[in-house]
């Protein structure tokens, strides 16, 4: 079966930033189509009072939105949704384990009501799922393999079936401009030709959600240790019919960090074991861990994309780079590229230019390229920073702690940067 007709913008991958993108298209471009392919099947609406269930696209991590992103979603209409599901930062404090090092950051002294929210990815994306749904502009088709994207100067094309199915027949589209938000082992961008800048930091993250004696009073902290960085954010309360509902605001989020065989070893622990080994880890300041919630492991790497545009296509999200977790900035920089893609968009569709015009693909990539190379430096540095064990560096990673908490100008300058208003 072939469909040759201009479908609008195509994009492959119904992820976080795939669907974050669809939504800010149908708000900016309403009358703009927009199909999006996905290979999981994504869940039903969620019934009144039920919760999300766990999916390949909205996993068991949670994410650290930035103020931008928030605005973003206002301006999209799901915050009110979103809201009774996430925590606010009002501090956030850095230490570096076993040294005089520490900062501190709060929302108050910068005239904010917060840094930015917690959120589960499932209820991110239960939320911004059920808000595509109401989009007419939007086809969402989950489910289905793709099989082959093509560029051109004149077209981009995606081939797909089924998922479920081998010997379905494939559907072909023909689209002025091909969007690949497949992830950071991207298909799509292997098709495209591609090539990405990979280096792995030898860590893997175990994430988890965690109860502890003390109440998380919205502090964010980045405990950095000999082994790898540990991030504790401030997670909702359950409800309190929640077999597991935890004690009010003690329920925090866990990112760990930890070189790959240390990660290996330590999730092989039972829950008392492995409470132990984080208490030794993190030390006291979150109070007693009581509990912990099942456990997930991800490696972690570097990885940037070459080039994120090729012919008619663009490549965002984790597909043109994938950031290791210790800023929290990894989904936040994809939301940046989400709205400046979608307002170009928006504007050549009103202007009846054409969507994969050269030149506006390569003006978006270039408006990119400072935020980009500035976050994925930041983050970077500060794995690599924190991670060595060299004395020298040590003392002056320290130093450079203690300044940054009493040097004027320094905290609302980071905190800008961390809210994502510098940019975008």
């Amino acid at each position: 079966m072939s469909d040759l007709a201009d479908s609008g913008v195509v994009i492959v991958g119904g992820g976080m930033v795939g669907v974050t993108l669809a939504l800010l298209i149908a708000k900016a471009a309403p009358e703009l189509s927009v199909t999006l392919l996905e290979a999981a099947k994504l869940p039903p609406a969620l019934a009144p009072g039920q919760s999300p269930s766990y999916t390949p696209s909205f996993d068991a991590r949670n994410t650290a939105l930035s103020r931008r992103s928030i605005e973003a979603f206002k301006e999209l209409g799901v915050w009110s949704e979103l809201a009774p599901h996430a925590t606010p930062i009002h501090q956030i404090h850095v230490s570096d384990k076993g040294h005089f090092g520490m900062a501190r950051l709060s929302a108050a002294e910068e005239n904010v009501d917060s840094f930015g929210y917690v959120v589960e990815n499932a209820w991110l994306g239960a939320v911004l799922l059920a808000a595509l749904r109401r989009c007419p502009s939007v086809s969402l088709k989950d489910g289905v393999r793709v099989t082959q994207v093509t560029s051109t100067a004149e077209m981009a094309q995606v081939r797909y079936r089924a998922a479920d199915s081998q010997g379905a027949e494939e559907t072909l589209l023909s689209t002025p401009l091909l969007i690949a938000a497949d992830g950071a082992q991207s298909q799509s961008r292997a098709w495209l030709g591609i090539d990405v800048r990979s280096q792995p930091y030898g860590q893997t993250a175990i994430v988890t959600a965690c109860e502890t004696s003390l109440p998380h009073e919205q502090v964010a902290y980045e405990r950095f240790t000999a082994d790898g960085p540990i991030a504790l954010l401030p997670l909702p309360d359950l409800p309190i019919n929640v077999a597991d509902a935890t004690a009010a605001g003690c329920r925090r989020s866990l990112v760990w960090a930890l070189n790959e065989a240390e990660a290996a070893r330590v999730q092989t622990l039972n829950d008392a074991d492995f409470i132990a080994a984080l208490q030794k880890a993190f030390g006291r300041r979150a109070g007693r861990f009581l509990r912990v919630g099942k456990r997930h492991a991800y490696p972690l790497t570097l990885m940037v994309a070459s080039q994120q545009v090729q012919g008619r296509a663009v490549i965002l999200g984790n597909a043109a780079h994938s950031l290791h977790p210790v800023a929290g900035q990894g989904y936040n920089l994809c939301v940046r590229d989400a709205l400046v893609l979608s307002a170009q968009l928006a504007d050549a569709h009103q202007q009846g230019k054409d969507l994969g015009d050269k030149q506006d693909l390569a003006a978006y990539a270039a408006a990119r390229t400072q935020d980009q190379s500035q976050i994925i430096r930041f983050s970077d540095s500060l794995v690599r920073g924190f991670s060595t064990a060299n004395p020298a560096l040590s003392l002056l990673r320290n130093i450079g702690l203690v300044g940054f908490d009493v040097l004027p100008g320094a905290k609302p300058a980071l905190a800008r940067y961390a809210m994502g208003l510098n940019h975008a």
